[in-house]
């Protein structure tokens, strides 16, 4: 997949940064206004046959009063036409129309606690449906590419397509073109990716060692497009780097470096605002603002990335839903509940087992034992305990860790109660837990059933991992 996925997330986020906006202060009411003015609104109600009312509230159920699950699908658009899309091939090779090459369906619960975005890869096959060109004229259906639906009919027939696919109603969408992603990440500052080795890509012209960087404009918009010298050369694999970057974008953007700078905002918001095409209900900022006032709890660690599950198709090419393991994540979309199933009620989204830890014990309370004892605790919850020793008084239960074992650490911080974390660059695959004082035991750890199929495709925004 391309890197049109990023910018349905950055969607969400641009919502999340649009809320802070209405806190700056002074000049609210101008910036407002100039914000909707950059936004393009589309009507695709001649694809859909439904037609959406722009001041009808995004959030409220009017009938009801309560706040609804919010629904949007983000498309990226690989138009060569237009204001930074020039340079990625010609008009005469790909022509003037335009393909959704990433696509992200996501999902904001109703309580606002958590959010799910999920990719469909654009070599699914599907039953096209029947939608109508540029020209008004009927295409027909048929057997084909899930990317070609924008090509078909626009933004309109891929919500189709999407709506026949999964049995949901969606009614909102916005769409972000090659320009637009590149100037969003250049406005947040660039975006931080790792790189498990070095990268040199004469298609998309990344030229990148292995380890970390921090890339905006061309640079990312070369890491989302880079496809056959990464990984296993599938756009499957290019979806795992573009969550990846997604996921990075998300915690820049939610950060307080960003949100609470006034001047860094409207850069960030501006950027995102010009670049978007929506339907008319998104594209009235009013809405878009409610929507962002709504938002306003939601934390990185509760926001999902996951990938519709697929199976080769057997042409060496294109990839077919698996239907049998879609439903129980399209049943979630559709009734609202968590995804993946939570394993308990307190615990966050967890994926790796205790006893694939390794810890190092260090006493901190002060208290001669307490280092054994916890020892025995964690030990009885499957953590491999290499060693314990006695160390300098904390006031809280401390984990330092290498950030490339943050699935670990989260793990152990959940189980152990640690109130505080440090990540330490370079600290290697052992965890240093410091116990304090309000150090009691140690908590059982499940995992999702959904985390245990190697195959699924799931991370939660405030994760980080190196891309491949």
């Amino acid at each position: 997949m391309s890197n049109r996925r990023w910018p349905k997330v950055i969607a969400a986020v641009a919502s999340g940064a649009i809320l802070a906006v209405t806190a700056v202060g002074a000049g609210v009411t101008s910036v407002l206004g100039q914000l909707e003015g950059n936004i393009t609104a589309l009507d695709v109600s001649d694809q859909t046959g439904i037609s959406v009312n722009s001041t009808e509230s995004v959030v409220v159920d009017e009938a009801t009063g309560e706040t609804e699950p919010f629904d949007v699908l983000i498309m990226g658009s690989d138009s060569r036409v237009g204001k930074g899309n020039k340079g990625y091939g010609s008009t005469s090779k790909f022509g003037t129309a335009e393909r959704s090459d990433t696509t992200i369906l996501l999902h904001v619960s109703a309580d606002r606690s958590d959010a799910i975005a999920v990719s469909i890869p654009r070599d699914t096959l599907i039953d096209l449906p029947t939608c109508k060109n540029s020209n008004g004229e009927s295409i027909s259906g048929g057997t084909g590419k899930f990317n070609e639906a924008m090509f078909r009919g626009g933004p309109g027939c891929t919500l189709k397509a999407v709506e026949n696919m999964t049995g949901m109603t969606i009614d909102n969408f916005m769409v972000i073109d090659f320009g637009g992603f590149k100037a969003i990440t250049e406005a947040v500052g660039g975006v931080e990716i790792c790189l498990s080795e070095a990268v040199n890509d004469p298609l998309s012209g990344l030229k990148l060692s292995a380890g970390n960087h921090t890339i905006a404009g061309e640079e990312a918009l070369a890491f989302v497009r880079a496809r056959k010298t990464l990984g296993d050369g599938s756009d499957t694999s290019r979806i795992r780097r573009q969550q990846a970057f997604l996921s990075s974008m998300v915690k820049k953007v939610l950060s307080s470096g960003t949100l609470l700078n006034p001047a860094a905002l409207l850069g960030v918001l501006t950027a995102t605002t010009e670049s978007l095409t929506a339907d008319p209900q998104l594209a009235n900022i009013d809405n878009l603002r409610e929507l962002a006032l709504s938002m306003k709890d939601l934390k990185p660690a509760n926001i999902t990335f996951t990938t519709i599950p697929w199976y080769p198709a057997g042409d060496g090419a294109n990839v077919l839903v698996n239907k049998k393991k879609a439903k129980p994540l399209l049943k979630a979309l559709k009734k609202d509940t968590p995804w993946p199933p939570k394993a308990a009620n307190d615990q966050p989204l967890l994926r790796t087992v205790p006893e694939n830890i390794r810890v190092e014990v260090i006493n901190g309370t002060g208290v001669q034992g307490a280092g054994k004892r916890a020892k025995k605790a964690l030990r009885q919850q499957g953590f491999n305990v290499v060693n314990v020793k006695k160390g300098d008084p904390v006031a809280a239960t401390t984990l330092i860790y290498d950030p490339e074992w943050d699935n670990s650490a989260k793990t152990l911080a959940y189980s152990a109660g640690a109130t505080v974390q440090e990540s330490v660059k370079g600290a290697g695959s052992t965890l240093q837990l410091v116990i304090g004082p309000d150090f009691a035991s140690a908590k059982e750890v499940q995992i999702s059933e959904a985390l245990k199929d190697k195959t699924a495709d799931i991370n939660s925004a405030d994760e980080s991992y190196c891309a491949s």
